[in-house]
């Protein structure tokens, strides 16, 4: 493990955040021998720095990361940090600070904002630290590679399996995303509007949004009933909203609303199951996991890593309660751990 110091300002506005004075002091710069054209065969230290501690999503990308270094042989350790809520920059910044302080020798990163954390990952690549980002992506292609899903298809993917849902019913559709300016889960929501248009019958209400709190999601759910008693279906972005549609549905007459849910984590699976949800856009977090820890440690270890794409998709699956159990799309459910 080398030490690397990252010192940066983060001031946040009403509106935006911006960073500031963001610089860099180094005793050492990790990776590179590798970025020399040498090896690192000794033991190596990963950090995965996600926006959110404990998410189902981020346990499914710990995973196959975990299996990769296995597979991968060697001494290689894995830490896992990020800030106790998520999809905020200004939350994450401390923590990504504290762990490039820390030394690694290689961060697997998903960035709470694209643009807002570019600079911080900018200061650390250039002082040595390899990065490959995970889910999201940076402003600009400054890390090594980037695995991710396609939102906008998932989006699609969903707005299909509604259509098919509703049938020939008419009424208004519920789309329930994050926050606005957040285009990871943005993104969602404007593939699922698109994949909607021109559906006769049906009338997509204005998006609400819970700002990543299942209690506001539910709350969201029941007054939007309340007001719209013709609505036939509910889209959520992420799996805090799918959490709060799923309570915010208990105890209502609501049988006849299609539910659809971004996300397979072990409560709306469990939900799929039971009927409470109709279907989850499930990601390939696994998958993600698993190739950006090939990538890092094959980049560390000195291999030749320059023929591999930079831009990495991974495919999204619908799950329903009709192939949930098939093996082939049980592995894209989101695990409770590792073990």
């Amino acid at each position: 493990m080398k030490k690397i110091r990252l010192a940066g300002a983060a001031m946040v506005a009403t509106a935006a955040l911006a960073l500031a004075s963001c610089s860099t002091q180094t005793t050492n710069e990790p990776g590179a021998a590798a970025a020399d054209g040498g090896s690192n065969d000794g033991p190596l230290e990963i950090s995965l720095l996600t926006t959110y501690n404990g998410l189902p999503f981020y346990t499914a990308m710990q995973c196959g990361a975990q299996d990769a270094a296995a597979e991968l042989g060697g001494e290689i350790s894995l830490s896992n940090d990020g800030p106790s809520r998520g999809m905020n920059a200004a939350d994450q910044l401390p923590v990504l600070e504290s762990v490039v302080s820390s030394g690694p020798d290689g961060l697997i990163f998903v960035p709470a904002d694209p643009q807002a954390m570019l600079a911080p990952v900018k200061s650390a690549i250039d002082a040595g630290l390899p990065v490959v980002t995970t889910d999201a992506t940076l402003a600009e292609e400054v890390a090594l590679a980037q695995f991710h899903g396609d939102n906008l298809a998932g989006g699609a993917l969903a707005a299909e399996e509604m259509l098919r849902l509703v049938g020939d019913a008419t009424g208004k559709i519920l789309v329930l995303d994050n926050r606005p300016g957040l285009p990871i889960t943005n993104e969602r929501a404007e593939g699922f509007i698109a994949g909607m248009e021109g559906a006769e019958g049906l009338e997509i209400l204005e998006t609400q949004y819970y700002e990543d709190d299942p209690n506001q999601a539910a709350t969201i759910v029941q007054s939007s009933l309340q007001a719209n008693p013709d609505i036939v279906g509910i889209f959520t972005t992420s799996e805090a909203g799918a959490t709060g549609a799923a309570n915010g549905l208990q105890g209502l007459a609501a049988e006849d609303v299609a539910v659809i849910a971004y996300d397979a984590g072990p409560v709306l699976v469990r939900a799929l199951r039971d009927g409470t949800i109709d279907a989850l856009v499930a990601q390939g977090s696994y998958k993600q996991g698993y190739d950006a820890m090939t990538r890092l440690v094959q980049h560390l270890r000195g291999e030749d890593v320059s023929g591999e794409p930079f831009d990495n998709v991974v495919d999204n699956v619908l799950v329903t309660p009709e192939n949930m159990d098939d093996p082939e799309v049980a592995k894209f459910l989101y695990p409770e751990s590792c073990s």
